[in-house]
């Protein structure tokens, strides 16, 4: 335990280097797909070339922007009711963590949800939020939920949440774009090349439909395999904060149980919650969002 602060503080300077690497190379496949789309429209190289690279660092841009009220929209979440008993108790319990974290107190929502569930998302400790489902707050005793914020808190400690919640919009807009440019190659039918008969052209051409198929799957990739390795640190940075790492093991075995049923929110932000509401991790799967729950388990009881 007396190493954790010099590993969460190497896990932060990480993780601000990840996030340099990732949006640059969120950067590139952005402008490769819009490059690919406008060779495929028939575009001048060189223009689009010039047109790609602003246009994709001013997505970035606005994806950073308004990332946060982006989650919370896609969440359906609301700020807590303080009137609420419940809710009163979550506002407790994350100002708790935060003390123990040595970081000010995120703002906390609520999203309407029979699912045990809960999400951190921010730019920065300063912006942050924690959210958590009325499934949460009504199934988890007080141990167990003083694990899950301990572990979103981590998440907010550890600077996940900035490289995440931005990520997530870049993957999202990677995806739609790739979507787009196949609907459009699909009407078009790739009428607008149809002037150049070069062999050449022909093989940019399939590389570049190539590239629009398998960029946002790429990106996808990226993205889950960031988020599943930083779920094991959070599960122990959370365990290190509250002291009790039995807390997250028993509220992860009550998730493991608890199959939701009325999935709240969007997929695209699935990656955010301590467990998918949509698919639970129950074994490892390159198209898991999350770490095997019963390995999530075990690595903490072993704590």
């Amino acid at each position: 335990m007396e190493q954790q602060p010099r590993l969460i503080e190497d896990h932060i300077r990480k993780n601000k280097f990840d996030t340099l690497v990732i949006c640059m190379l969120m950067v590139i496949l952005l402008f490769s797909v819009i490059f690919a789309i406008g060779y495929i429209l028939g575009a001048p190289p060189v223009l689009t070339m010039m047109l790609a690279l602003p246009v994709a660092l001013f997505y970035i841009f606005i994806t950073y922007s308004f990332s946060v009220q982006s989650v919370i929209s896609a969440a359906g979440a609301r700020p807590i009711n303080p009137q609420n008993r419940e809710e009163k108790l979550l506002g407790y319990k994350v100002e708790e963590m935060a003390i123990a974290a040595g970081l000010p107190t995120p703002k906390v929502y609520v999203q309407e949800s029979r699912d045990i569930n809960a999400f951190a998302t921010g730019h920065k400790p300063s912006d942050a939020i924690i959210c958590a489902t009325t499934g949460a707050l009504q199934q988890l005793n007080s141990e167990e939920l003083e694990g899950v914020i301990g572990h979103e808190m981590s998440h907010i400690q550890n600077r996940d949440i900035l490289v995440m919640t931005v990520t997530v919009g870049v993957v999202g807009a990677i995806a739609l774009i790739a979507e787009i440019a196949l609907r459009m190659l699909w009407f078009s039918g790739g009428r607008s090349n149809n002037n150049q008969k070069g062999g050449g052209n022909i093989i940019v051409l399939v590389i570049a439909i190539i590239f629009i198929i398998l960029a946002p799957i790429f990106s996808r990739l990226t993205y889950l395999a960031i988020s599943r390795r930083r779920e094991y640190l959070a599960d122990a940075d959370g365990a290190y904060l509250t002291r009790n790492p039995e807390g997250l093991a028993k509220a992860l075995e009550k998730i493991k149980a608890d199959i939701p049923d009325d999935p709240k929110g969007s997929k695209t932000v699935a990656p955010l919650y301590i467990s998918n509401p949509f698919k639970r991790a129950l074994r490892e799967s390159i198209w898991s969002t999350h770490p095997p729950l019963d390995e999530r388990i075990r690595r903490l009881r072993s704590m």
